[in-house]
């Protein structure tokens, strides 16, 4: 709750598995074979509400090591069960689970290469509002919850993977122009550990944004 004027509903979405990642490569599209590969994920989306009237300010898209604040006004919007489409829409992308706000394909992107994340419509659609979701906690004097016991797991919720990306990359090199080849080596590496999936991630609870602000 920030003053008196919104409050955040913070929604946190557990995936077991994440995919592989897929690079695109000026005019290549191909698989990063084991890189970004790591069991479970966690991923969240930020609802700001307007107290005095009740209504959806904007919402914060999660997208791996960062993430965006977009207007309700630029957002897109399905039926709540009434006549009026009332709730917001998030896309999940394929493999890495980012939330964006639209379909379609967006690039972590330096000099023609990048990390692709593709979202689009689809007939699995997990409806919140549907669902009964846990109530984890409650930033509000006086009131107080009962927070699950996993909530305060302080380890990664996956194993550290094994596999050397040194290897992963040299099968991916041997399908890339001699050129792009050092390029695509230098770019692979500087992508932060959640992007690679070295390593499982880290519970809610334990995420600079539980407490901080969203950035």
């Amino acid at each position: 709750m920030l003053g008196s004027t919104f409050t955040n509903i913070a929604i946190w979405v557990f995936y077991s598995f994440n995919d592989p990642a897929r690079a695109k490569v000026e005019f290549l599209n191909i698989s990063l074979g084991k890189i970004g590969e790591h069991v479970s994920n966690w991923e969240h989306v930020n609802l700001q509400v307007i107290n005095f009237i009740g209504e959806l300010w904007k919402v914060y898209f999660l997208q791996h090591n960062g993430g965006i604040w977009v207007d309700a006004s630029e957002l897109e919007f399905q039926n709540g069960g009434g006549n009026k489409a009332v709730r917001p829409v998030t896309y999940a992308s394929l493999h890495g689970h980012a939330f964006y706000a639209k379909p379609g394909l967006v690039l972590q992107c330096t000099k023609g290469l990048g990390i692709r994340n593709d979202a689009a419509k689809t007939k699995m659609v997990l409806d919140t509002g549907q669902s009964q979701p846990i109530i984890l906690a409650v930033d509000y004097s006086g009131f107080a919850i009962s927070e699950p016991p996993w909530l305060n797991y302080c380890r990664e919720w996956g194993p550290k993977l094994s596999y050397h990306i040194t290897d992963e990359l040299k099968k991916v090199e041997k399908l890339l122009p001699g050129k792009l080849k050092s390029a695509f080596e230098k770019f692979v590496k500087s992508l932060p550990n959640e992007v690679l999936g070295e390593e499982g991630p880290t519970g809610p609870k334990m995420k600079n944004n539980w407490i901080g602000d969203e950035k």
